[in-house]
């Protein structure tokens, strides 16, 4: 009998268990489905895609000021925009506890706003029910309404942070005489909008996060992506990403689901605006040639061009217009540095001091000079400029070369290098170099002839030629260190004529 009573009582204590756990599974579950913004990369959630991801780090870094995620259209652009708003409010990343205080020169409540397309069709449908989704159940928040939608207006009574959504269909005036610490812009936005926006962030030195599908409103590439200081030098404070719809798959789409979208764009739109909408480039960078160019990967902070590294020179002579001269450096992993450029009027004469110039300054290592075949212009002349270079060059014991004029090639190992095995980069960019830097953003194909287009390409024809000559870096020997004698070149050319 005891036995008996002893086994039920152990029964019931297992049921009550039992019942518990299972009640606290629950209670879990529930506070997970209200919170999911602290559980947004803990499993099974997967967290952010590549893209989401490369943004969030540079988020922790203070100085940046302009961000931007462009891509293809379900790429997770406005959630990204919504965990970054609702974690400024709070200020920290609620899945994991990063603090963001230090992203703000001031203890003030924060006052962001999301900037959303048309109030029916996207904010109601796509921007308010994604801020329902993230924000925390377990923190108290006020909302409001605009008089033309619900829940335009939310105030964290926690921290008394404020976050107001607001229309690119609106007048620009509405947004004017606001002063805040983020602007969050979900899709692409007018300029006057911007600058109306832009304004208020002054005061708090504030932040801006562009996530949109670039397909209009081309200036936010020219003047936000590829911002520029006021000298010409780009603004290293933008940290700009690009991502193909397809980065999301496995984070919050599926490849059947894409693959679907996909479809219905391509009966409705046309092959050319299905491209567009899952890569997220424009029709009008379509054709660009170095469209794997990336200033977070390529350019370079300027450093002293150590001694050893080989340095190559190209000529771009023009009779006309300014003359191109482009200096690229080869390290011991073989990797390229464009290192310099002379971007100016002169004539002959003065191309070859100048060049001699920039190699006694720098202390260069010169591997190759070469100059553009053209020239050598007429041979009835009295003296080429090829010639009168030629002839200042070899008295510092340089020799001047024909650069080759294979085009096609010279591209293709540009783009070897700008993202070759691995996704690995072995060309970078002085971020000093402004024409070369204003070129490789925006040499296009011209779409008539398939060739590029003859126009702002100078330093380009100086990049494929080098890149053609396949320098290989050797180590700096005793004769290095002797007074400069003349190369000989094994090219079957007079060391004074070039033929």
């Amino acid at each position: 009998m005891v036995k008996n009573t002893n086994r039920a009582a152990l029964i019931q204590e297992l049921k009550e268990v039992t019942r518990r756990e299972t009640e606290a599974l629950q209670n879990m579950k529930v506070y997970r489905d209200n919170n999911l913004i602290e559980f947004f990369d803990t499993p099974p959630n997967p967290g952010p895609n590549p893209r989401q991801k490369d943004i969030l780090e540079a988020w922790l870094d203070p100085f940046f000021k302009t961000f931007v995620m462009s891509g293809g259209n379900r790429l997770g652009k406005t959630t990204i925009l919504t965990l970054i708003g609702i974690s400024t409010m709070i200020g920290k990343f609620p899945w994991n506890n990063q603090s963001l205080l230090h992203l703000f020169n001031h203890n003030k409540p924060r006052k962001i706003r999301y900037i959303g397309q048309s109030w029916q069709e996207h904010i109601t449908q796509v921007v308010i029910p994604e801020l329902q989704k993230w924000w925390p159940r377990n923190r108290a928040v006020k909302k409001h309404g605009n008089g033309v939608i619900r829940d335009t207006f939310w105030l964290d009574e926690r921290t008394g942070s404020t976050l107001e959504v607001m229309s690119n269909s609106q007048d620009s005036n509405v947004h004017e005489g606001w002063s805040g610490d983020l602007v969050l812009y979900d899709e692409p936005c007018k300029k006057d909008i911007y600058v109306a926006n832009a304004r208020g962030l002054v005061d708090r030195r504030g932040r801006e996060c562009f996530a949109a599908t670039l397909l209009t409103e081309p200036w936010i590439d020219q003047e936000i992506v590829k911002k520029r200081k006021s000298d010409g030098t780009p603004d290293r404070r933008v940290f700009a990403v690009s991502g193909h719809s397809s980065d999301n798959v496995g984070y919050g789409i599926t490849q059947e689901g894409l693959d679907e979208f996909a479809d219905k764009l391509t009966d409705e739109e046309g092959k050319d605006s299905k491209e567009s909408r899952l890569s997220g480039k424009p029709s009008y960078l379509s054709g660009l040639i170095y469209g794997d160019f990336d200033r977070n990967i390529h350019l370079k902070t300027r450093f002293r061009v150590p001694l050893d590294y080989l340095v190559d020179i190209h000529i771009d002579f023009h009779p006309r217009e300014r003359q191109a001269i482009l200096f690229v450096a080869t390290d011991q992993r073989q990797d390229r540095y464009i290192v310099e450029e002379i971007w100016n009027h002169g004539d002959a004469k003065w191309i070859g001091e100048s060049i001699l110039l920039a190699i006694s300054h720098h202390k260069y290592r010169v591997n190759r000079i070469i100059i553009d075949p053209l020239a050598k212009g007429d041979s009835n002349n009295d003296e080429t400029v090829y010639e009168i270079i030629a002839g200042i060059l070899l008295r510092e014991g340089y020799l001047l070369g024909v650069a080759s004029k294979d085009l096609e090639h010279g591209i293709l190992e540009v783009k070897k290098h700008l993202k070759g095995p691995n996704d690995m980069a072995s060309l970078f960019i002085f971020d000093d170099l402004i024409e070369t830097l204003f070129e490789i953003e925006g040499y296009m194909w011209d779409k008539e002839t398939n060739k590029p287009t003859k126009k702002n390409d100078h330093m380009m024809e100086g990049l494929y030629r080098i890149c053609l000559l396949n320098t290989q870096y050797y180590p700096l020997s005793d004769d290095d260190f002797m007074p400069h004698t003349p190369k000989t070149i094994n090219d079957g050319r007079d060391a004074m004529t070039g033929y």
